[in-house]
């Protein structure tokens, strides 16, 4: 673990501020939920991804829909990609989604790209990719956005947009 140099007093309610330089580069928004326990004396505070812990449910989706259309899937939460069906995008895995996946996922609305106009699209920070074609649909539930299944390719039916939107609802229902 690295020593940051930052040191920070615990006021008289026990609380804490994490410096907003840290917050930058750990992706931490106001409202995230954060996991706090202690390991070999330490205190550790780690970003909390409720959808990590329906992983069987999030693969067992993703590994369908790639059955059903012959195209890539994943399932990431609001911060990384969590599960990939294709060796093709294996490098993605714990990779930092991109800000055009953060916008769409903001947005918490359904978006396929098939090409024209959007050729390029980064799905993680520091990459970029040639899409072409591309389904983002987020897991959201009562508000909150937990994170998407995405498709990646043409896939040879018209409805796969209605079956990465059902994957997606089925994982909300989970919460």
């Amino acid at each position: 673990m690295q020593d940051t140099g930052i040191v920070r007093r615990i006021d008289e309610l026990g609380r804490v501020v994490i410096p907003k330089e840290l917050r930058r580069t750990l992706r931490m928004r106001e409202g995230d939920p954060l996991e706090i326990y202690t390991q070999n004396n330490q205190l550790i505070f780690k970003k909390y991804s409720p959808l990590a812990s329906l992983m069987e449910n999030a693969s067992a989706v993703a590994d369908g829909i790639k059955e059903t259309t012959d195209c890539a899937c994943m399932v990431t939460d609001t911060d990384k990609v969590l599960y990939v069906t294709d060796n093709k995008y294996k490098h993605l895995l714990d990779q930092h989604l991109s800000s055009d996946i953060d916008k769409i996922l903001k947005e918490r609305r359904c978006v396929v790209i098939n090409g024209g106009g959007y050729e390029r699209l980064s799905l993680v920070q520091g990459g970029e990719r040639w899409i072409e074609g591309l389904i983002v649909a987020p897991i959201a539930s009562n508000g909150d956005c937990y994170g998407a299944v995405i498709m990646v390719g043409n896939p040879a039916f018209s409805n796969a947009k209605k079956l990465v939107e059902l994957g997606a609802n089925f994982l909300s229902k989970q919460f």
